[in-house]
């Protein structure tokens, strides 16, 4: 005798997929830009050890010369350094640039810029800045901290911690 009742087929219900695409876009949600966040300090403190780095050899140069690089040649030799860019070369993909602009020889204002095409080109840090005398700053930041020195000044104290 034949049964006409079919076999019960197992899987998944149309509600029970929506359920589990909605929790991994809910959870996705928060943890993406955590995670970007995440990648970003880490960017940002491999810049403050070159930073540092470039401070130490701007130190020694002054030292040795009585005077802070102005020369070309002398900014070829600062651009030259391992320091000069971050993450240093070799070391994975440039993220940011170590430049030093020096209106006398006898201060600097080194300035990390930002690569145009880098993960770090639309953060709201800007470009740090520092000088000889260790204040710190930051230009072209995001709408995030407002505009102006005041928008400056609540960057580094949110970037520079």
């Amino acid at each position: 005798m034949k049964s006409n009742v079919l076999p019960r087929v197992r899987g998944f219900t149309l509600i029970e997929l929506m359920v589990v695409v909605a929790v991994i876009g809910i959870l996705s949600a928060v943890a993406y830009p955590a995670y970007t966040e995440y990648v970003a300090r880490g960017h940002r403190t491999q810049l403050k050890t070159q930073m540092v780095a470039a401070q130490q050899w701007l130190e020694r140069f002054y030292s040795e010369n009585y005077h802070y690089p102005s020369s070309n040649a002398e900014l070829a030799s600062f651009n030259a350094m391992p320091f000069a860019t971050s993450p240093p070369a070799g070391e994975g993909r440039t993220v940011y640039t170590l430049r030093t602009a020096s209106a006398t020889n006898q201060v600097y204002t080194l300035t990390a810029t930002r690569e145009s095409t880098g993960p770090m080109a639309s953060d709201d840090c800007g470009n740090p800045t520092v000088t000889n005398t260790g204040v710190k700053g930051a230009s072209s930041v995001g709408s995030r901290y407002g505009t102006g020195a005041a928008g400056s000044a609540a960057a580094v104290a949110a970037c520079w911690r």
